[in-house]
């Protein structure tokens, strides 16, 4: 790596990183917050930070300074899919689970809904740590926060010595109730961190101070498999970049530093896409686009996301089978990205997905000779359709093989009896019709009509498919941002310091005449609020974020007495929370019941730095293609102000964007490319 030592001298820049399935993403900011070099370079999934670090170096070789000097990068930030791979693949580190004697079959016996209503033999994935490495320990706290059976040194001892026995690198402590008392958790974290200081411990009430013990127990579990692999991974790049200079994407939408992430990896299950969604939210803002659905297509999977005037967050997720219960940005994703494989399955349909072909060998038209090299991707077929032309560059190093595409594809069509074109169009419309419940998804199962949204399309892939799947669900307007190939990089870049603190705080309010008591008056919620908030400028003050440029956001979890789950209500000044409650469950529900009683679950906070500056115009200089056939236009060549017409088809560095007839083209002052379906008047 090339010197990354900041001076009064050398002006701080700053690097997003995303590493994808396919491609790894890198751009560079200049200090004033202007992206001026991007590149994309193959991912190695072997291990992500070859690619992270041969992504910076190419990316500091391309870049062409006025002054000739080379740039001091003094930050990467990094989206990381590492924890996400480790849990699909089962591929993670030996952990043990400590529990409440009587729950050791917590993990095992899960909640009882079935996935699959109608399998008569369903199948759930193992949990992350097996029952033969749960420990049941003689202690109980009841739910008072009292202490209901001691937990003896003797008990402490005991289970020591079976972890020893177990030789796992990671141990998570979840307790029953100990979010309303931690001290049996507290006394076994400090008794192992003595014996057994190698490993790594998840503590539930440091973790999730929350109801609900089996999403505790499976958060917590998550966590601790992950730990030893991100603590390696991320240990090991921080090394390569110089210490201080990573920080890493999370879930929630803002960046955490690498002790931070270390602690806590689970929330980086969704790293990638949340770049993806706060760089999808800053484009819309840049051109007045308040109501969005993030549409990131990339080489294996589709991540769509919700956006009304801002990103929409839950508290809980599943990845694999398993629910994360930590605060994060609403992602909604499917296994349809350009590398997913389409495949004849036994009754013989053709299917698409959710297998896919990654980055070795990759889609066939890539021209990489791999085990299995004439695998049929959307990829491929889009090339076989001519939206990708013979030739085409992608990345740096890959360009379009037409011909060893249509090979890949022919031995599908043949099993079919179909044409090669006619096979190629049917697995669009297949990946199309994956995608389009994706976004149902998050929008009309939600109570949102998805035609008032416009779509926001990035990832690689995402312009392929933007107009396509508007039509299909009957919207008329699809954003194309500038660097929509990169836009998670870009994002990464654009998000903040981000911290989130919840604790467990249980509350009855009772209406009087249809008239509640104001909740963040109540005792227990000012002094767990007045604690979070201390916790969460803390950790912003470690990062070096002075106390002028935090901010701190309350929230509750309300739900009606009766209920099973809460809505997060934020707390906001001359705004009731009661009201928003309310008005909230209504547009979720249909309705709101008058004078029932209403539960405090849970307090949260969001603790936020200073964003970052970043332009979100397009001032990357690249190198203009050949004259490109009829029908093919690129896009550093449309003007600002332009309009016109499909069918067309645009190209730019990292993507490609298919605007079928009956569609416009407008082009934005940013450089960013508005699609409008004839017959929409909106201006």
């Amino acid at each position: 790596m090339p010197d990354m030592v900041a001076g009064p001298e050398n002006p701080i820049w700053r690097v997003g990183v995303d590493t994808g399935g396919t491609f790894t993403d890198v751009l560079l900011a200049d200090p004033t917050g202007q992206i001026l070099a991007s590149c994309k370079v193959l991912s190695t999934p072997d291990d992500p930070g070859r690619a992270v670090l041969a992504g910076i170096q190419t990316l500091l070789d391309i870049y062409e300074s006025p002054t000739g000097d080379r740039p001091t990068v003094g930050e990467v930030i990094h989206g990381s899919t590492v924890a996400t791979n480790a849990l699909l693949e089962g591929k993670a580190d030996a952990a043990a689970l400590l529990t409440t004697a009587g729950f050791e079959d917590l993990l095992v016996l899960a909640r009882q809904n079935r996935p699959e209503l109608y399998t008569l033999s369903p199948k759930r994935n193992p949990p992350p740590i097996p029952r033969s490495h749960t420990l049941g320990i003689q202690e109980r706290i009841a739910y008072d926060g009292s202490v209901f059976t001691p937990l003896t040194q003797h008990e402490v001892d005991r289970v020591i010595d079976e972890l020893q026995s177990l030789d796992v690198a990671s141990v998570a402590i979840c307790l029953l109730h100990s979010y309303a008392n931690d001290v049996h958790e507290q006394q076994l974290a400090e008794a192992i961190r003595k014996r057994l200081p190698s490993v790594f411990l998840t503590v539930s009430a440091e973790l999730l101070p929350e109801l609900r013990e089996y999403e505790r127990a499976a958060t917590c579990a998550a966590n601790a498999v992950v730990a030893p692999t991100m603590a390696r991974y991320i240990g090991a790049l921080d090394d390569a970049l110089g210490r201080g200079r990573l920080r890493i994407m999370a879930s929630g939408g803002g960046t955490l530093p690498p002790r931070a992430m270390i602690q806590r990896p689970v929330e980086t299950v969704m790293s990638g896409p949340a770049g993806g969604v706060i760089g999808a939210w800053a484009m819309a803002q840049q051109a007045d686009e308040p109501h969005i659905i993030g549409f990131d297509m990339g080489g294996t999977s589709t991540d769509v996301a919700l956006c009304d005037r801002g990103p929409t967050h839950t508290t809980e997720t599943t990845i694999n089978g398993l629910p994360i219960k930590l605060p994060m940005i609403d992602i909604h994703t499917v296994g349809a990205g350009g590398g997913s494989i389409a495949w004849i399955d036994d009754g013989g349909a053709l299917r698409v997905g959710p297998q896919s072909a990654g980055a070795d060998p990759g889609p066939a038209c890539y021209g990489k000779k791999g085990e299995n090299p004439c695998l049929a991707t959307v990829t491929d077929a889009h090339a076989v359709l001519g939206n990708l032309r013979d030739g085409r560059q992608l990345g740096e190093a890959l360009a379009v093989d037409t011909s060893a595409a249509r090979c890949a594809v022919e031995t599908i069509a043949q099993r079919l009896a179909l044409s090669v074109e006619a096979t190629a169009e049917g697995i669009l419309r297949i990946a199309d019709a994956a995608m389009a419940r994706a976004i149902q998804r998050v929008s009309v199962q939600r109570g949102h009509d998805a035609r008032a949204y416009t779509l926001v399309a990035f990832g690689g892939a995402g312009g392929l498919h933007a107009c396509r799947l508007a039509e299909l669900l009957g919207m008329t307007r699809v954003l194309v941002p500038v660097y929509g190939g990169l836009l998670s990089a870009f994002g990464m870049l654009a998000a903040p310091p981000r911290y989130a603190f919840s604790q467990a705080v249980l509350a009855r309010f009772e209406s009087t005449d249809n008239h509640y008591p104001d909740p963040s008056q109540h005792p227990a919620v000012a002094q767990a609020l007045s604690q979070l908030s201390r916790q969460g400028s803390d950790a912003l003050s470690r990062d070096g974020i002075d106390l002028a440029s935090q901010r701190i956001v309350p929230s509750l979890d309300l739900r009606f007495a009766g209920q099973s789950y809460e809505i997060t209500v934020p707390c906001r000044e001359g705004a009731s929370v009661i009201d928003q409650f309310l008005q909230e469950h209504h547009r979720l529900y249909g309705y709101a019941p008058q004078g029932k009683p209403i539960e405090l679950m849970a307090v949260r906070i969001e603790a936020l730095g200073h964003e970052p500056v970043v332009s979100a115009v397009d001032r990357v200089v690249k190198s203009v293609p050949p004259a490109l056939p009829e029908g093919y236009r690129w896009r550093d060549g449309m003007a600002s102000g332009e309009r016109s017409h499909g069918p067309c088809i645009i190209e730019e560095y990292a993507a490609t964007t298919v605007v079928p007839a009956g569609w416009s083209i407008d082009v934005l002052q940013d450089g960013q490319i508005i699609l409008k379906k004839h017959g929409d008047t909106d201006a």
